[in-house]
């Protein structure tokens, strides 16, 4: 983290104009330390899903709203790359779960069901042995869905965030331990409701 000198102490935040205090001291810390993190759009297009027959009879001209659950990832295989260097291509099983919620052309809510898909992705990272892999889909979206018969077709769009990290010991400089600083406390006002100041102000350059 960023340091600055205040009133002879150096505390967290940003460096002033002409740097940074050198270290105190190098010190071994425990940590995660991320060796490749990288981030991919995938979309899954024509997917089909059908309606369950506890839906009923649906009409021809019925809409069809859609929304992905929690998607899990897992690897499945990992191959380290000839002469890569700790390269590997990591193959992931990503479960993806949607939800699905049938209406008429007025609004009516016909069924409300859910089904789910899987598919394979093989990145390549820097993963050497000893390293996991994390995936997770921070984002998502569900297009493009409309009936026709008795299947649901969408197309599902995911951003997919992976690394491979590995806890280690680190040697790093540092300026000692964290010392905490008094907090600043103000006396209670009486109670204004609603607030004036409702949300938090943006942020200004450090001066």
């Amino acid at each position: 983290m960023p340091t600055r000198i205040r009133m002879n102490e150096v505390v967290p935040g940003p460096c002033p104009p002409e740097g940074c205090p050198p270290p105190t001291e190098i010190v071994c810390i425990e940590t995660m330390k991320v060796y490749d993190f990288c981030f991919q759009t995938d979309t899954r297009s024509n997917l089909q899903f059908p309606i369950p027959s506890t839906c009923g009879a649906i009409p021809a001209d019925a809409l069809v709203d859609c929304s992905v659950g929690s998607v899990s990832c897992q690897e499945t295989r990992r191959v380290p790359l000839e002469n890569g260097g700790g390269l590997a291509n990591v193959t992931l099983l990503l479960t993806v779960p949607l939800t699905f919620t049938v209406r008429t052309r007025t609004g009516e809510v016909i069924c409300t069901f859910m089904d789910a898909f899987t598919f394979l992705k093989t990145v390549t990272l820097c993963a050497p042995e000893g390293t996991a892999i994390d995936c997770r889909v921070p984002s998502s979206s569900c297009d493009a869905a409309f009936v026709a018969g008795r299947n649901v077709h969408v197309s599902v769009t995911l951003c997919i965030l992976i690394e491979a990290n590995a806890l280690v010991k680190l040697l790093v400089p540092s300026y000692g331990f964290c010392v905490p600083s008094e907090c600043v406390t103000l006396p209670s006002p009486p109670v204004e409701c609603p607030p004036e100041n409702l949300f938090p102000p943006q942020c200004l350059p450090p001066t």
